[in-house]
C-alpha cells in the first residue's frame, strides 16, 4: 500500500466495500465471551485466551460439504481442549464484504485465528491481513507433491505462500449427456464456442421448455468467466505478462464482444437462450440446470455435486466438459482453489497450524471428497488414483483441466494476480462492457476502450502502469 498513491479507503472501496474503514472496524467487538460453535450467525471475536480458537469458513453451495469441514474443525478443537468459536464467513459478513471485514477486524487487533475460503489471496495479501504459510505448504507438498498450476499462482505471492491448498473447486462446462449423444453430437471434439453454440442450439426445445445455452454475461461471476475466456479465446487479453499494463483495447478484444453480442441479440440464437438469461445471477443457472431447463451451463462443481447429494436423476444424466477457447487459442485452463489462511495477528498461531495440518490426514481428504463428489478435486498432482476420485468419472475429467500448465487465472492471466486487476473484476468493468453494448449505450469499439480507461485509471491508482 505504501507504494501506491491509494488511501486505505479507496482501496477497500475498488475491492468491493460500500462502507468506510471506520464503520468496518466498528463492526468488530473488542472482546465477547467465546463461544463453543456459533454456527452461520455467528462471527464474534472470541476473547483472547491461550485456549481459545476462532475460525472462520466459507458457506459453499453445498451444505454436505459445509458440514463436514464445520464437524472436523469442532473434532479438532474438541480433541485439543480449545474454546472454539466457529463461524461461517456468510455470517461473519453481515452487510460488508468478506475481505473488507477480516481486514477491520486484524486492523482492530481482533483477528479470526484461521480463515477457510476460496477467495483469491492477492488482495488479503495486499492489505497485510495474512501471515506467511510457506512452512506449512512445503510440509504439505512433502506428502502430496506441489500445488496444482492455479493454486500455486494464487498463493505463492511476493516469494511466500500465503495461503495452504486444501483441493481445487471443479470449474467448466456441464452438459446433459443425454441430449447432445441424442443429437449424435460429441462435445468433447469440439474446443471453440461457436462450435459450442451451434450444438445448443441443436438440442433447443423452447416448446418443451428446454434450451441449449444456459450461460449469461449478467453482472456475476459466471457472467465474468463466459466473458473472459471468450475474450482469451479470441486473442484479447486485459493485461500483459507483468500484470502492470492494461492491453484490453484491441481489435481481438472488439472481435470478442460483437461475438457475444450478436449471439445475445440475434433472433437466430433466440431459440436456444432461456427467458430472462441476461438477468441471470450466479444461483439462476445452478436452479435452471437442475430443475432440467437448459442443456448446458458453465458453472462451479456444486451444480453437479448437489445433484448428487440429493439423489436427483440428472447427476446420472451430466457429463463434464472441459471448457471451450475461441478462433485464437482454444486450450487454456485451471482450477482455483479452497485455500487455508494463517491471520496476522492471530491470537493461537500453535493451534492454527496444527488445524491447517490436521486437514491433510488421508481420512480426513477422503472425507471431503465423498461429501462433494467431483467438487472438490485434487489440489496436488497425487491423490487422483485413490478411490474417491478414480472412481467417479467426472472426477477424474477434472484432472487434465486442474493439472493444465498454463493454470489461466481468468482476468488476470497471462499475467500474476494482482490487487488491481482484482478491482477490475470487482468492478465489474467486463460485464459493463458488454452490456453497454447489448443495451446500445456504445458501439463495440467504444465500450472497449471505455473498459480500458476505466481500468487504466484504477491500475494508476494502485502505482501499475496501467499502460
Amino acid at each position: 500500500m505504501a507504494k501506491t498513491n491509494l488511501t486505505r479507503r479507496r482501496f477497500l472501496q475498488l475491492t468491493g466495500s460500500a462502507v468506510g474503514l471506520s464503520a468496518l472496524a466498528a463492526c468488530v467487538p473488542a472482546a465477547p465471551a467465546p463461544a463453543t460453535d456459533t454456527g452461520s450467525a455467528g462471527g464474534a471475536a472470541p476473547a483472547a485466551e491461550p485456549g481459545s480458537l476462532w475460525v472462520l469458513h466459507k458457506q459453499d453451495f453445498h451444505p454436505e460439504y459445509n458440514e463436514f469441514i464445520r464437524q472436523h474443525i469442532v473434532s479438532f478443537a474438541e480433541e485439543k481442549g480449545l474454546q472454539l468459536d466457529v463461524a461461517y464467513t456468510a455470517g461473519f459478513a453481515g452487510t460488508g464484504a468478506d475481505i473488507q471485514k477480516v481486514a477491520a477486524a486484524v486492523q482492530a487487533g481482533e483477528p479470526p485465528d484461521v480463515w477457510i475460503d476460496n477467495i483469491n489471496p492477492f488482495q488479503l495479501h495486499q492489505l497485510g491481513t495474512l501471515q506467511p504459510v510457506t512452512d506449512l505448504q512445503q510440509e504439505v507438498s512433502a506428502k502430496y507433491g506441489e500445488p496444482n498450476p492455479r493454486p500455486k499462482a494464487e498463493t505463492f505471492l511476493d516469494g511466500e505462500y500465503v495461503g495452504v491448498t486444501l483441493h481445487c473447486r471443479s470449474d467448466g462446462g456441464w452438459a446433459r449427456r443425454d441430449l447432445f449423444e441424442a443429437a449424435n453430437i460429441d462435445l468433447a471434439s469440439m474446443r471453440t464456442y461457436e462450435e459450442l453454440r451451434d450444438a445448443a442450439l441443436a438440442v433447443s426445445d423452447p416448446a418443451n421448455e428446454m434450451w441449449g445455452w444456459g450461460m449469461t454475461v449478467n453482472r456475476s461471476g459466471d457472467g465474468g468467466y463466459l466473458i473472459t475466456r471468450v475474450l482469451h479465446g479470441w486473442g484479447a487479453t486485459w493485461v500483459d505478462e507483468t500484470g502492470q499494463k492494461v492491453t484490453i483495447d484491441s481489435p481481438e478484444a472488439v472481435a470478442a464482444v460483437e461475438w457475444l453480442v450478436d449471439l445475445y441479440t440475434n433472433p437466430q440464437w433466440e431459440p436456444m437462450l432461456p427467458p430472462g438469461v441476461l438477468s441471470w445471477t450466479d444461483t439462476s443457472n445452478n436452479e435452471a440446470y437442475l430443475g432440467g431447463k437448459i442443456a448446458y451451463t458453465q458453472n462451479a462443481g456444486t451444480v453437479y455435486a448437489k445433484a448428487v447429494a440429493d439423489g436427483l436423476e440428472i447427476a446420472d444424466l451430466t457429463m463434464y466438459d472441459v471448457p471451450k477457447g475461441g478462433p485464437v487459442l482454444q486450450d487454456f485452463n485451471g482450477l482455483g482453489g479452497m485455500y487455508l489462511h494463517l491471520i496476522k495477528g492471530a491470537k493461537n498461531p500453535q493451534a492454527a497450524q496444527e488445524l491447517i495440518l490436521s486437514f491433510f490426514e488421508e481420512d480426513v481428504m477422503k472425507g471431503i471428497y465423498s461429501n462433494a463428489v467431483a467438487y472438490a478435486v485434487p489440489g496436488y498432482s497425487t491423490m487422483w488414483d485413490w478411490e474417491e476420485i478414480a472412481g467417479n468419472p467426472i472426477s477424474t475429467a477434472l484432472k487434465d483441466t486442474a493439472l493444465d500448465p498454463s493454470g489461466w487465472t481468468g482476468l488476470a492471466w497471462p499475467g500474476p494476480s494482482t490487487a488491481q486487476i482484482g478491482a477490475v473484476a470487482n468492478s465489474n468493468i467486463h460485464t459493463d462492457m458488454v452490456a453497454n453494448v447489448i443495451n446500445g449505450q456504445m458501439t463495440a469499439a467504444e465500450a472497449v476502450k471505455d473498459a480500458a480507461e476505466r481500468s487504466i485509471q484504477i491500475f494508476k491508482e494502485f502505482g501499475a502502469a496501467g499502460e
